[in-house]
C-alpha cells in the first residue's frame, strides 16, 4: 500500500499545484522567487555529491565539491531533509536524497558540518544551467575532513553474530546428550551360552 500511496501523493500534489513551484506552495512553502534570488538570500550554498543516505533517504552524508557562499566548509557534511524529530515520523515536507547524485545545496538551518532543510529549500539536482551560476572560479574548495562516513550497518546484525555461534554450541551439546542417552538405553550384550 505504501508503494502505491507515494506516487499517488506526488501526482496529486503536482497536478493540484500546477508543477513543482505549485507543489511547494501547496505544502505551505513561501512563493518561489527563482534560484538567483534564493542563492542571494541563502547564508550557505555549496555543491556536493551524496555518498550515503539514512533515515529513509532523508539524511545525506555529502562530499562537498565547491563552496559558493557561506565561508569554509569541510570535505564532508551532513544534511537532514526533514522537520521530524523522530526517525519513524514522515511528513509531506521531507526532502529525499539520491545516493551518488550531485546537488546544489541551499540548507535553511544548522551550522557546518551538520545542516537541515526540507522540501521548501531551494536545494536541487545540479544541472549545467545551475553550474553556470557558480561564483568566479567555481567557488572555494572544501577544507578539513568534517563528518565521518557512517559505519557499515552491522548494528542490526550484532545479535545474530552473537546468538549464531551460541546456538551452534547449544545444538552440539544437545546432539551429544542425545547420543549418550541412546547408548544408555541399549540393552547390554548377553554372554553366549557355552562360552
Amino acid at each position: 500500500m505504501r508503494g502505491l500511496a507515494t506516487p499517488a501523493l506526488i501526482a496529486l500534489v503536482l497536478v493540484g499545484g500546477g508543477g513543482p513551484a505549485g507543489a511547494q506552495a501547496d505544502l505551505g512553502c513561501a512563493p518561489d522567487v527563482g534560484i538567483d534570488a534564493r542563492i542571494d538570500q541563502a547564508s550557505t550554498v555549496f555543491t556536493g555529491t551524496v555518498r550515503t543516505v539514512a533515515n529513509n533517504g532523508r539524511t545525506a552524508t555529502i562530499d562537498v565539491i565547491r563552496v559558493w557562499k557561506g565561508g569554509d566548509l569541510p570535505r564532508r557534511v551532513q544534511v537532514t531533509g526533514t522537520i521530524a524529530t523522530q526517525s519513524k515520523v514522515v511528513t509531506a515536507l521531507d526532502r529525499l536524497y539520491a545516493r551518488d547524485s550531485t546537488y546544489l545545496f541551499l540548507p535553511t538551518s544548522g551550522t557546518q558540518p551538520r545542516f537541515a532543510e526540507n522540501r521548501c529549500s531551494a536545494t536541487r539536482i545540479l544541472t549545467a544551467e545551475l553550474a553556470a551560476k557558480a561564483p568566479e572560479g567555481g567557488g572555494s574548495p572544501p577544507v578539513g575532513e568534517g563528518v565521518p562516513l557512517p559505519k557499515a550497518g552491522l548494528g542490526k546484525f550484532v545479535p545474530l553474530m552473537v546468538a549464531g555461534p551460541a546456538l551452534l554450541v547449544l545444538a552440539g551439546l544437545l546432539l551429544a546428550a542425545r547420543r549418550r542417552t541412546k547408548r544408555r538405553g541399549r540393552p547390554a550384550p548377553r554372554a553366549r551360552a557355552g562360552a
